[in-house]
This record gives C-alpha cells, structure tokens and sequence, in this order.
C-alpha cells in the first residue's frame, strides 16, 4: 500500500507526539514467499547492470549512490521538521542482513550479497548464508562503503534541525564495534559542517548488553528493559520500563 506520509504526522501530532523513527531498510525484497515484505525503492544504491540480481532487475553497482533515495529522505525530514517533529534517521537494518530465525530470506537481497551487485562486493566472508559481517568491521571495502553512505546522509540533512541519528535497528551482538566506530565517524563529519545532532545506539539482539550501550560514545541509547524474575536475570521483556536514567545518556525507549 503506499503511504499517505502527511497522514502519519497529523496522526502523530493528533496524539501529541513529536518525534519517530524514520525506519532505515538496507535490502531489495527477494523471490520467494516470506511472513512480511517491505518497500523496497528506491534503494540507497544505484542499479545499473550488466546481469539481474535474484528478482530479475539490474544489479547494483555499490560505488553509486542513488540520488532519489536522498532527496526523499530530504523531503520527508523537512516536512517532518515543519509539523514540529523531531526524527531519528536510521541508517542501518539489523533484520536486512540475517533472518535472526524469522522465515525471511532478507540477505538474499542485499546489494552486498555478491550475487545482487557488479563490484564483487561479498559480505558473507563464512559462507553460511547470512550477511552478518556487513555489521562487523571485518570488511574494510564494505566499511568504506558505508561511511560513504553516511557521509551522504550527513551533506543531505546537516542544515536540519529536527535530526537525530540512529546506527542501526536490532544489530547482532558482535556490531559492538562497528557501531562504535560509526557513532565516532558521524561525530567526526559532522565537526566539520555548520551543525552537530545528536548520535544513538539501539540495543543488539539477539545477544544484547545494555553496559555496551552506556559504555559507547553515543549521546544517546535504547536500552532493554533488565529486570531479576524467578532468580534469573530477564533482559527482553517489554512490559518493563527500561532502566533508570542516570544522566550518563538520554534515554528513548524502544516500545515494541
């Protein structure tokens, strides 16, 4: 279905909201059934061929990035901003390089699967079918890549003031850190341009650790909610509030 956007924000001021997550989703959809699909265009990179990825479209080339995919981000950002709502950008997708056990084959169509682009780009270095090294810094071409990416993100909304930004939603537990190491090249970039905003780190999962949240360079975190239940320690339960504030970070809470 398409999205009527200026609907949402009536809706969100309507109930006297001022802020959201601009949800980031890094992977085309792919081929064969799955339990949700999402919108996938236009992507972050261009598609230009020669040869089709798994859905039968060209195959991206990862070097170029695509220009409508910034100019709607832009546009979305800045009518958010006139409606008086803040944004957290998200820049990456924990779901859009593993499956994390949910029937969805999301890997399958990364453009950093070697399979779906004309670089030789291949983010699967164990071969077992996932992409979970993308949120690694074990690829240093891929890693480039990305930083070239928010660079991207960065030149197109730095004269915004409604923008926070978020690294990643639901990262495995070993992006530690190339989360740190993203949170700290956002902060370095952006201390050469006019303005600065505010950098956050959602808590892994699976495999989360909230000290790794409060530990990081980021202004601000989504922690689990921790909480001791039976003589064991429950670290995803949502019915619980997220720990207390102790100044060290601002804290959003991640409701679902």
């Amino acid at each position: 279905p398409s999205l009527d956007y200026e609907g949402h924000l009536s809706f969100l001021q309507s109930h006297n909201h001022n802020f959201m997550r601009m949800w980031g989703w890094e992977n085309a959809l792919v081929p064969q059934p799955q339990v949700r699909q999402w919108p996938d265009h236009p992507l972050r990179y261009q598609r230009v061929g020669p040869g089709t990825d798994l859905s039968g479209r060209p195959k991206f080339d990862v070097t170029k990035l695509n220009q409508p995919y910034f100019e709607r981000l832009r546009s979305r950002v800045m009518t958010a901003q006139n409606r008086n709502i803040y944004v957290s950008v998200m820049l990456f997708q924990g779901v859009s390089v593993e499956s994390k056990g949910l029937p969805m084959k999301t890997w399958l169509g990364h453009p950093f699967n070697v399979n779906n682009n004309v670089n030789g780009i291949d983010g699967d270095l164990n071969g077992d079918g996932e992409g979970t090294e993308v949120h690694t810094l074990k690829i240093p071409a891929i890693t480039a890549l990305q930083e070239a990416y928010v660079r991207k993100i960065i030149d197109t909304l730095n004269d915004l003031d409604n923008v926070l930004y978020e690294v990643s939603n639901e990262s495995h537990g070993d992006s530690e850190a190339w989360q740190y190491h993203m949170v700290t090249f956002i902060k370095e970039y952006e201390a050469t341009k006019p303005k600065q905003h505010p950098v956050g780190m959602t808590v892994e999962w699976p495999g989360s650790d909230n000290s790794e949240l409060f530990d990081s360079p980021s202004d601000w975190v989504s922690p689990f909610a921790v909480h001791k239940e039976g003589g064991r320690t429950q670290t995803y339960d949502y019915r619980r509030p997220p720990p207390p504030a102790d100044g060290k970070k601002v804290i959003i809470a991640d409701t679902d």
